[in-house]
């Protein structure tokens, strides 16, 4: 019966103080709202005399020490027990890496740092410019481990194959059979992952193409959409110093199918040719439909 009595005596006291924690919680967060800062600061370390373990409150209350100009040191201590505590590892590598390098620990920033580029941390924006790390900018573990963000951050910019059409960018005067044909103006998006191309004929028709590499099925493709309605999307690879594409298309009236081979190779200096043939018989023969002969714009 003893044991029965106490064993209930202490479940009480359990359930209790997870009550008093979820007050102390809703109480620090609306006087964190209210900008009541220390008001704030206090309800979580009482928290923390309930339930030391806590993780999310170490960071919590590290990050409002950190933000409004309290006791560095004491948030300094509660980011560590917090990457003790495995609690969102990447933003208190970041918060330290921040904290040690403002306070001339240049060497536990820097290992901050290895550990936000190990783990793929993409948050490039909070890392450049930010005054905290004017101290260690210039060496080169920083500048590795700021590269390695970047390349989180953007990582088709990163990856070479990504790059393999990028002799088609620039602004060009397009030509067929030697007479004007159009306008293209090919330009790089989303941090290197597609390349744009907006295609104005020499009649006023519009045309707009995304291409991109595909790593998952290690090939290219290209979507292009008319403001005639046309739209077909074709798939290829990079080869030869060139982009190869094909694509097979049904045409609604009869059903019938089209196949098409779509080619951009770099020709001498300044120009890339784009020709285009289709098959209406199963790739028994070709017939050209378009040979366009693309010459970079002079200034």
């Amino acid at each position: 019966m003893r044991a029965l009595i106490s064993l209930l005596f202490v479940t009480i006291l359990v359930v209790t103080a997870w009550a008093d924690a979820d007050s102390l919680r809703q109480e620090a967060y609306i006087a964190a709202a209210a900008g009541e800062t220390d008001v704030a600061a206090g309800k979580l370390k009482q928290i923390l005399e309930l339930e030391p373990d806590d993780g999310a409150t170490h960071f919590q209350l590290a990050s409002i020490l950190m933000d409004n100009n309290g006791d560095l040191h004491a948030a300094t201590q509660h980011f560590e027990r917090a990457a003790d505590l495995k609690f969102r590892v990447l933003a208190v590598a970041y918060r330290l890496s921040r904290i040690y390098a403002r306070t001339g620990r240049e060497n536990d920033a820097l290992l901050q740092m290895d550990v936000l580029a190990d783990g793929g941390f993409g948050q490039l924006n909070l890392i450049e410019g930010e005054a905290d790390y004017d101290g260690i900018k210039d060496k080169p573990r920083f500048k590795a481990a700021l590269e390695a963000v970047r390349e989180a951050r953007f990582p088709c910019e990163a990856d070479d194959r990504h790059h393999s059409f990028d002799f088609w960018i620039g602004e060009w005067t397009v030509k067929q059979n030697g007479q004007f044909a159009g306008y293209s103006s090919i330009k790089p998006m989303l941090g290197h992952c597609t390349i744009f191309e907006q295609w104005e004929s020499a009649s006023g028709g519009l045309g707009k193409s995304f291409n991109y590499y595909d790593p998952a099925h290690d090939h290219w493709r290209q979507i292009w959409i008319s403001d005639s309605g046309s739209m077909i999307e074709f798939t290829g690879e990079a080869r030869d110093g060139g982009i190869f594409y094909t694509a097979e298309t049904t045409t609604p009236a009869d059903g019938s199918t089209t196949l098409h081979k779509f080619e951009f190779t770099q020709m001498d200096a300044g120009v890339v040719r784009q020709y285009w043939e289709t098959s209406t018989d199963d790739g028994e023969s070709w017939q050209p439909i378009w040979d366009g002969r693309y010459e970079r714009k002079t200034e």
